[in-house]
């Protein structure tokens, strides 16, 4: 093994600080609170006009502990959520923190028979959902057997003009009773109630959220004390140029890793303003930039080229974003062109923030911030973390410039799969070092300064009939460079002409107005003919009005890997 691996070489970016720096030993609650103790009166969530400060977010965090405490819940316990970032989700999350209890955050956008599978899988007797999900909770409610089912509204915490326009706008047809009451309800029947807080555990579990089934059915990822908080460390002492009162915009759902830890603990942890966005239409996000002014936005790769393509901030100066991350899903060398230019544009001081991470991870590994940066890098580990590259075959540690699959250790890793034992194994590996370490399935390197790169998911390699392989993020980073293409996925199409191997298939998504798409298509296929090496150049270029997304916003690529595995390329060249 190269000793400069050994040595971990990324260290010397950080200061003598940082690197003597004490992990906390206290609950997620405890740590954000102590991060703040000496501004209990500045605003820890700005919603939609409406400041809560962290003094009055405490006071809610304690009602929320004696109404969960009211109706039974203790230690160990979980609490089913499906429900959005509100102020009352938020408050909740680190009630039962504070108890010793844990959330299982469910996306109300799933599924009925996913929402049902992963509330009777939890072993939950209380379920919480936004009132607007109810009707999916009704098809099951039977099935989930819950004791009690609360509801919350996303308008609860808004100014009462707002208030108002919702309540009117949303309407909902609910059998309130013994077993369905309503948050004002649940918190009202607590009011007498002592609780007991918990003590620290540090792989206690805080959170459940789950993975986004990109690579098959969506697991459950237990986040804990120690994970959570080591991600707001990591973020802490890693050179974000930031000032206190800055403002946080919070657009990645609270029932994902990313968006539980790096979306609603880490910015409360660093000392700056939430705004939680509870319902994020990525359309939307040039009009939430230029309304609210956020000094930060972590954010993927597709949001922040609709941020660029967005009316609202086009000629506008943003100056004042002085974080502008990526993460969720590598952003290819195209995509980061156009994002420089638009920096220019528009005065945008610091370089793109790119980030690393996986559910498993809490979120987030590596990152480039500010000085610490390399173009089409993620950046270098970050503090509590360490990373290596290893032979996928072999297991042996690799060393500079070597590709191979990203390992990831350090605090910050999930506790397990829930309820999933043989998963976690297969992902939770203990190497020579006598460490666990997780094996990401991504293939990438570290250069000689630590800085690593990504280049695309073992399972994403498109292997062809000879043996070669094709990364997707090659063709997709020389795509997405061209003007008028907003979006491009490559996958891979089954060989006409032998019986196994696949070939590159390039699927571009073309911005508004333009006409000949075909024509555009073959500019392309030419253009990737006379830059491409030749095994890896696509066998057609086709266009589609709408690239699919995840829920989390990353290109939906087993959709369009299943609709154009036959895909009949000849057919398009001929």
């Amino acid at each position: 093994m190269n000793n400069n691996l050994e040595n971990k070489v990324w260290m010397k970016y950080y200061s003598e600080e940082a690197k003597n720096i004490e992990f906390p030993k206290c609950t997620a609650y405890d740590f954000m609170m102590k991060q703040n103790e000496d501004r209990m009166d500045k605003p820890a969530l700005h919603y939609y006009g409406k400041d809560i400060t962290f003094r009055e977010l405490a006071k809610r965090v304690d009602e929320t502990a004696k109404a969960f405490t009211a109706v039974g819940v203790k230690a160990g316990d979980i609490v089913s959520f499906l429900s959005v970032q509100i102020p009352e989700t938020i408050a909740a999350v680190y009630a039962l923190n504070r108890l010793g209890a844990a959330a299982n955050t469910i996306d109300p956008r799933m599924d009925v028979a996913s929402i049902e599978r992963m509330v009777k899988n939890s072993g939950s007797k209380i379920l919480v959902t936004i009132d607007i999900a109810f009707p999916k909770v009704a098809k099951i409610i039977d099935s989930i057997k819950q004791d009690l089912i609360i509801t919350q509204s996303a308008a609860t915490s808004l100014p009462l003009v707002k208030k108002i326009a919702m309540k009117l706008a949303v309407k909902t047809d609910i059998p309130y009773g013994e077993s369905i009451i309503k948050w004002s309800d649940f918190l009202a029947n607590g009011k007498e109630t002592e609780f007991t807080v918990a003590p620290y555990v540090g792989d206690a579990t805080v959170a459940i959220t789950y993975t986004g089934g990109t690579s098959g059915i969506p697991k459950g990822v237990v986040l804990t004390n120690d994970s959570m908080n080591a991600v707001a460390i990591n973020f802490l002492y890693c050179d974000v140029v930031r000032e206190e009162n800055d403002r946080f915009l919070g657009i990645i759902p609270i029932f994902s890793a990313y968006g539980m830890v790096c979306g609603m603990h880490m910015p409360l942890c660093m000392r700056v303003t939430l705004v939680p966005i509870p319902k994020f239409v990525p359309a939307t996000i040039g009009k939430l930039v230029k309304t609210y002014r956020p000094n930060h936005v972590i954010s993927t790769p597709v949001f922040i080229e609709l941020l660029m393509q967005s009316k609202e901030v086009k000629g506008m100066d943003l100056s004042f974003l002085r974080t502008l991350a990526s993460g969720g899903d590598t952003m290819n060398e195209g995509l980061e062109m156009k994002l420089n230019e638009f920096r220019k544009e528009h005065n945008m001081k610091y370089p793109l923030a790119q980030g690393y991470g996986m559910s498993e991870l809490s979120a987030a590994a590596c990152f480039c911030v500010n000085r610490i940066y390399k173009p089409r890098s993620v950046g270098i580990p970050s503090l509590t973390t360490e990373v290596k590259i290893v032979n996928p075959d072999t297991g042996k540690e690799l060393t500079f410039y070597e590709r191979g699959e990203v390992c990831v250790t350090g605090p910050s890793m999930m506790k397990c799969y829930f309820n999933s034992p043989e998963e976690t194994a297969n992902v939770m590996r203990k190497h020579d070092d006598g460490r666990v370490w997780i094996h990401s399935g991504d293939v990438g390197y570290m250069d000689e300064d630590g800085f690593v790169f990504i280049e695309g998911r073992i399972k994403r390699m498109i292997t062809r009939f000879d043996g070669h392989k094709v990364f997707p993020i090659n063709l997709e980073g020389l795509i997405n460079a061209l003007e008028g293409v907003r979006n491009c996925s490559v996958v891979g199409v089954n060989d006409m002409d032998h019986s196994q191997g696949q070939y590159p298939l390039a699927i571009v998504e073309f911005a508004e107005g333009m006409v000949n798409t075909d024509a555009e298509c073959r500019e392309i296929f030419k253009l990737c003919d006379e830059n491409v090496e030749e095994r890896g150049k696509p066998v057609a270029v086709i266009a589609v009005d709408k690239i699919p997304l995840t829920p989390f916003g990353k290109n939906d690529y087993r959709t369009l890997e299943e609709q154009y595995k036959k895909y009949d390329y000849k057919s398009w060249t001929e």
